[in-house]
């Protein structure tokens, strides 16, 4: 890693050797792994894919369950008695649940450990599906989206933190890839699923399959999901300090079980094979306590969101959420009335364009972004950057402001569904390609910190999206769609825009601030 004044650059590491490197040696592991094979980082392929697999299951199953209510909307209002303004409401008390969840239950997966995070959400998540289905009144509504968002919110954070301990730098744009299209899969294609069934049978019975699935996770997550949270065996060797980066193992030193294919998991480690292998029940404890004070964890990362690359990831991420938000509330109210008149299933059904737009988004910022930085690291004498990811987001910034405009547009104009679905697909282009760059961008950029760099860009996503959430209804009456998305489009315009910046003025932020970046990782350290 470079150095300014003895001072390591957070972020900037050795990522190729020379070109005459073997294949095996030519990509330098970042972070460094141990010798342990108990660290997940040097686990086979299919210990690593089965854990990071299951996460995503519990992902696709809690964003399941924080996005498909809109789509029950119209039976609801029947059912229930609601008006769409306590609707509304609700999905604001949700997105409350989720800000402060991140605050008041992360702590707890860094102190505790992944598992027992996983596990609890789970359960949660399972227990409020259960309550939902059988909910009769706007109170119960209300309780029931505050738990939702506070069980939803322990996964947001919690998956980041997996892939940080499961995968190196070269890896984690095409794993944070499989992650938003995970989200993507609870937030568009799932709520689908739920509308044309609950057009047939009603949206209890949505909530019902919902709730059986969760329970099943969370069965399976009790028995078969691993601790990702490592220990290091031995305080005086250095685990994962790029100190060390340069060193590579030899085919000799290879363990072949460790050595995996091209996928998502290329990599090859070396083991110590006098370390003993952790047994069934070390790998299923319910918690990997550390001696971290929860107080103090709770304030970190108040500090860590003011760095710069935090706060514009935070930007980013809350943009993109906000108009997610606003996009699946106003399908809801807008294709369920005349010209379309839409049947809950129909209005289902309108998640697919944004689904479809989401998964080559994801291609584009994960795997091809992951791409793109070894060419960019290869160019650079093989030293790797952050703010190389960045240089993809051109084409997502101007396909999301689009997306947004066209699908406004086109749908106060009463135009043929296509077209509004068409400005949704570019739109979840945009929003998944540009988290899975930015995201990745701080997990490579800020690792010893990625926990708490999450927590504060979670709470900040949410806090913004419960402001929107109220103001839909009375900005739609006043100003029209058209006029809506286009405010939004320009907006959303400008904030993606600081990707360019970032790039020019990036890593001389990183060296300024790297001293403060080194102090808060010592603060850490001594929690």
């Amino acid at each position: 890693m470079t150095s300014t004044n003895s001072v390591p650059i957070p972020g900037e590491a050795r990522l190729i050797l020379a070109e005459s490197a073997t294949d095996a040696s030519r990509f330098v592991l970042q972070p460094t792994p141990s010798k342990d094979p108990n660290e997940p980082l040097n686990w086979p392929a299919w210990r690593k894919l089965f854990n990071f697999g299951l996460s995503i299951a519990v992902t696709v199953a809690a964003f399941t369950n924080v996005s498909i209510q809109t789509v029950f909307w119209q039976q609801m209002t029947v059912d229930m008695g609601v008006s769409i303004q306590q609707l509304t409401n609700a999905q604001s008390a949700q997105l409350a649940g989720l800000a402060m969840g991140c605050l008041f239950f992360i702590p707890l997966a860094i102190k505790y450990g992944r598992r027992s995070a996983y596990i609890i959400s789970t359960a949660v998540l399972a227990g409020v599906s259960w309550w939902t289905s059988r909910m009769q009144s706007y109170p119960e509504l209300i309780v029931t989206m505050v738990i939702t968002g506070l069980g939803g919110a322990i996964n947001e954070t919690a998956v980041q933190m997996t892939i940080s301990d499961l995968f190196f730098v070269h890896h984690r744009g095409s794993a944070n890839a499989v992650y938003f299209t995970a989200v993507m899969v609870g937030s568009f294609l799932a709520p689908m699923a739920a509308g044309t069934q609950a057009a047939n049978q009603g949206w209890r019975w949505s909530y019902y399959t919902l709730s059986i699935c969760l329970t099943v996770l969370f069965v399976v997550f009790i028995f078969a999901f691993e601790e990702t949270k490592y220990i290091p065996v031995s305080v005086g060797e250095a685990e994962n300090d790029d100190a060390g980066s340069e060193h590579n193992p030899t085919e000799k030193d290879i363990d072949p079980k460790n050595k995996v294919g091209d996928d998502l998991v290329t990599v090859a480690t070396h083991t110590d094979p006098t370390i003993p292998m952790n047994s069934y029940r070390q790998c299923m404890r319910l918690t990997t306590t550390t001696s971290e004070s929860l107080p103090r964890l709770f304030m970190m990362p108040f500090h860590v969101i003011t760095l710069p690359h935090v706060m514009f990831t935070a930007l980013q991420f809350a943009s993109g959420v906000c108009w997610l938000v606003i996009f699946m509330q106003i399908i809801s109210i807008v294709f369920s009335a005349p010209p379309y008149n839409f049947t809950t299933a129909g209005i289902g059904y309108m998640a697919l364009g944004p689904f479809v737009g989401n998964i080559f988004g994801s291609i584009y910022g994960g795997p091809l972004a992951d791409w793109t930085v070894v060419r960019l690291a290869r160019r650079n004498g093989g030293v790797y950057e952050p703010e190389m990811r960045l240089y993809p987001l051109v084409i997502p910034t101007i396909f999301m402001a689009g997306g947004i405009i066209m699908f406004g547009a086109t749908a106060a104009r009463g135009m043929h569904w296509i077209y509004p679905s068409l400005g949704g697909a570019f739109f979840a282009f945009g929003l998944g390609a540009n988290g899975d760059i930015t995201f990745t961008l701080i997990i490579d950029t800020y690792r010893e910190l990625v926990a708490e760099a999450f927590i504060g860009i979670a709470f900040l996503r949410n806090a913004v999206s419960v402001g929107v959430t109220f103001a839909i209804v009375p900005w739609m009456t006043s100003m029209g769609l058209t006029n809506m998305f286009i405010i939004s489009g320009c907006i959303a315009f400008a904030i993606g825009s600081l990707f360019v910046p970032m790039i020019i003025y990036g890593k001389k932020i990183r060296t300024t601030l790297a001293s403060r970046y080194w102090k808060l990782v010592e603060k850490r350290s001594r929690i």
